[in-house]
């Protein structure tokens, strides 16, 4: 049989072929090869460029601007001009300007581009997470690189106005770590467009492909996520063996596949008749073919230094490049190894987010610094909703704090990101030619409390109207000295001594300042402060603290810490009470019988001044059992005043997370509170001591409505009942009713999230919100505690309570007030009458001196005293 061909005059002169394609078909294979032959555009910033996603952008000029134009120059007193979504003008005086132009006079406020988070799941996780809209992981196969992220992603998530508002602008929706090869990820703009369409949101949505190249970008995963999810299932990886195995039959398939393509068009390249088959493609492999010829940016979810060195050794093997490894919390440890790619791979990671598991573990918050002096980029990612991500920019802030330059932080979350993506000439720099990405902040983005006033996506500003004043005057903060004693006396163990040159102490229950005051320690107790000190100095080291800060030790309530060590590994926990409708006092657990001391997540928390922790038992029941309280320094339940309390309070929760079997309501939940309390009301047994008022009782509940059924509950059967909120994100709501009931609520966390429907009317903060919870709960007078909500990041509980403080609009809720809420509050909440003062008496001489204001983050905790121990230099390395 003769085909015809059409570029051949007669197909009788053909020689005789098989059966072939139809010339459709080969044509198109041939336009497929010439594709994958092509050479690929340059993206390069081009001062000229437009912008296909501005059609709705109005100029704009921002006038006596600061700039940090995101690739570490900081331009002072600039004028700004935004038209047609692009970056126009930056300069010290824009003389031309179109006639339509808003002018927006920032007063000195620091401009800069919008952030960009390269690890979220915003989207296909969204607020409040629901079964319905949880679509981060397909979780059928270990093997899922055809599912993409943008088939997912929900342009009326919540968390998209939440996060924007927090200046980031751009971000990388990945598929989830259940699977070592996850899907497609793709890349969004967290601006609202008309049409709701999720493709009209993407970076790349609309662009020029003869100008600029169109990234596609890949999700993989490694280590204990896929190994636990499918060894759980008795399949295939159940270990890293597996998982090695599985990674390299996939790219030998997907190599084939490419050598297959390859074949064909060198086939039809040299023919002149009909192929007998199609341009060879499988579905299910385009995807990693595509990596495998360079056209995709590869994000590879790994953390240990052997899972690092184990992906890269299959990336070598089969000849593709890594564009980032993400978390990657080991990466520190081993940079020679990551330098052994041909590319330079950049780690996103966390600031400081750590031991949540095994492989997170052995992380540490200078890792930025190391790997930064080792050459290898980083780049600061929220994992959202792990993290919050429209606190980003706190990410940065601490990673300032551990050692990177202000710029070199700004740069994690903004041109570093950028350039691992690919985007890098038209995001995450403030630059003429760029997209007008752009955030006006209220202060230094790497302060305390930093948010933004406008950001403007696309040229788009996201905030009505926003009141642009003066920024407030931020007292310069000293280069801290060390603090040193005279004579040359080890710090280090010393019981008798006094501080000098105390810049401030919180000890008192008042803000006092000394100035030239001292504090004087005698074996290990304070004996006097002030003016007195000067008489009772004799004999005593002398100890120059450079005008640092002490802060009264620190109470960490709501965590595991002293129960659990590593989450994911029950043989380093006390375990889980099982829920049970037993109504027998004595079936109730107490803390105090599992405690584990000495600890790394003790050990760090004790370095952040948490010299204390109150903690409960770990349970799904609605009875957790019974706190205990004691030092986080301590080396046994056995050594001298390390525990400061055996029994502290009775803690229950009521909610989501109580609901089980035995109760499968928060109606039942309530009902087994009240008949338990009712029914114990006279007895001398820990319900009845409850019932009384003699301990206190912590519910943990967020939603308004369970706060308002335990309020109702106490005004009509347990008038002497000292009830407690724990969590309390909607208790804003019902703040007058806890006031006039006197019930204290200890929030957890202090920034909250409508991440879960008990949370939907969480109050988020600047810029969206004027307060948050604890501000409304303070204004209306209820006494307010603050959390520990990740176990790992109890360190970070003196930063938490300065955020509200920091952004307290009317500047009533003062610093001293926020040491407060993590400290004396804390033991007012728990303890009454001689309990109190025992507790007060036990903590009375423990405290933490930092370098300068615990609340500028720059500052650092040098030294920690304890009665028990005295004084201790801290380190903040692993």
């Amino acid at each position: 049989m003769f085909l015809p061909h059409h570029d051949r005059p007669s197909p009788w002169h053909s020689r005789p072929e098989k059966p072939g394609i139809t010339y459709e078909a080969q044509q198109q294979g041939i336009a497929q090869c010439r594709a994958i032959r092509a050479p690929r555009v340059d993206n390069v910033a081009r001062p000229d460029r437009s912008n296909p996603r501005a059609t709705d952008a109005h100029p704009v000029l921002l006038t006596n601007a600061n700039v940090w134009d995101g690739q570490g120059n900081v331009l002072e007193d600039v004028q700004v001009l935004l038209a047609d979504g692009v970056v126009r003008k930056v300069e010290k005086i824009v003389k031309s300007y179109p006639k339509d132009t808003q002018i927006i006079d920032v007063k000195g406020h620091i401009v800069s581009p919008g952030l960009v988070d390269m690890h979220s799941h915003i989207g296909v996780d969204s607020w409040p997470e629901l079964h319905a809209t949880a679509d981060t992981n397909e979780m059928t196969s270990p093997l899922t690189p055809f599912v993409r992220s943008i088939d997912a992603f929900n342009p009326s998530d919540r968390a998209i106005s939440i996060v924007a508002a927090g200046g980031v602008t751009s971000v990388l929706v990945l598929p989830g770590s259940g699977n070592l090869v996850g899907g497609e990820a793709f890349a969004f703009k967290l601006r609202p467009v008309n049409t709701t369409s999720n493709e009209d949101m993407l970076v790349q949505a609309h662009i020029d492909l003869t100008k600029e190249r169109k990234w596609r970008y890949e999700k993989h995963a490694c280590g204990e996520n896929p190994k636990r999810v499918y060894g759980n299932r008795v399949q295939m990886p159940s270990t890293r063996l597996g998982e090695g195995y599985l990674f390299r039959k996939v790219y030998d398939q997907a190599q084939s596949l490419m050598r297959l393509q390859d074949d064909w068009c060198a086939a039809a390249e040299r023919t002149h008749g009909r192929l007998e088959t199609r341009f060879p493609e499988v579905l299910e492999l385009e995807p990693l073919v595509a990596i495998l010829r360079g056209d995709v940016r590869l994000n590879v979810h790994c953390y240990e230094t052997f899972d690092l060195e184990a992906f890269i050794r299959h990336s070598l093997q089969f000849n593709f490049t890594v564009s980032a490894f993400h978390h990657a919390l080991d990466a520190y440890r081993v940079p020679d190894i990551i330098k052994r790619a041909p590319n330079n791979i950049t780690i996103a990671t966390f600031a400081d987010h750590w031991g949540y598991k095994k492989e997170a573990f052995q992380a540490s918050p200078h890792s930025p610094r190391i790997l930064l002096d080792a050459g290898i980029p980083v780049a600061l990612k929220s994992d959202h909703p792990v993290l919050d991500s429209s606190h980003l920019i706190f990410e940065a802030a601490k990673a300032h704090h551990y050692g990177l330059t202000e710029q070199e932080a700004f740069q994690a979350v903004t041109s570093v990101p950028a350039r691992a993506l690919g985007l890098d000439h038209r995001i995450g720099s403030l630059k003429v030619g760029y997209d007008a990405d752009v955030v006006i902040w209220d202060r230094s983005p790497l302060e305390l409390g930093a948010a933004p006033l406008q950001v403007f996506i696309d040229g788009v500003p996201l905030i009505d109207e926003p009141v642009i004043d003066a920024p407030v005057e931020q007292k310069q903060q000293k280069q801290p000295k060390a603090v040193t004693a005279a004579s040359g006396v080890p710090l280090d163990g010393l019981e008798s001594f006094v501080l000098t040159n105390i810049g401030h102490s919180f000890l008192a229950e008042k803000d006092i300042s000394f100035p030239t005051g001292d504090i004087v320690v005698n074996k290990g107790k304070i004996v006097c402060s002030g003016e007195c000190a000067s008489a009772l100095t004799d004999d005593l080291a002398v100890v120059d603290l450079h005008g640092g800060y002490v802060v009264p030790g620190l109470v960490a309530v709501g965590s595991a810490l002293g129960l659990v060590e590593i989450p994911s590994e029950g043989d380093t926990a006390d375990g889980l009470v099982a829920a049970s409708t037993s109504q027998d006092a004595n079936d109730i657990v107490h803390a105090v019988d599992g405690l584990r001391l000495g600890t790394r997540h003790l050990e760090e928390a004790y370095k952040g001044g948490v010299l204390s922790a109150i903690t409960a038992p770990v349970s799904d029941n609605v009875v957790l059992g019974v706190s205990t309280a004691f030092k986080t320094g301590g080396e046994s339940v056995l050594s001298d005043g390390t525990l400061i309390a055996s029994d502290v309070a009775l803690h229950v929760q009521i909610g989501n997370a109580a609901k089980s079997k035995e109760f499968p309501s928060v109606s039942s939940q309530v009902q087994f509170l009240r008949r338990v309390l009712r029914d114990n009301a006279e007895k001398d047994n820990v319900y009845g001591q409850a019932a009384r008022g003699e301990i206190p009782t912590v519910v943990r509940a967020n939603s308004k409505d369970a706060i308002a059924t335990l309020l109702r509950l106490k005004q009509e059967s347990l008038p002497s009942w000292r009830l407690v909120i724990l969590g309390g994100v909607e208790a804003h709501l019902v703040a007058e009713h806890l006031a006039k009931a006197n019930v204290p609520v200890i929030l957890s966390p202090n920034l909250c999230t409508p991440g879960d429907y008990e949370s939907i009317h969480c109050l988020t903060g600047a810029p969206l919100h004027n307060e948050t919870a604890g501000h409304v709960l303070f204004r209306h007078g209820v006494k307010v505690g603050l959390g520990v909500t990740d176990d790992g990041l109890a360190r970070n509980l003196l930063w938490d309570a300065g955020w509200l403080s920091a952004t307290s609009r009317d500047q009533k809720l003062t610093q001293a007030d926020a040491i407060k809420f993590v400290s004396s509050n804390l033991q007012e909440i728990f303890y009454t009458g001689n309990n109190l003062a025992a507790a007060q008496t036990a903590s009375q001489n423990d405290f933490a001196i930092w370098s300068g204001n615990p609340f500028d983050m720059t500052s650092q905790l040098v030294l920690v005293h304890t009665q028990e121990k005295g004084l201790q230099l801290v380190s903040s390395s692993v």
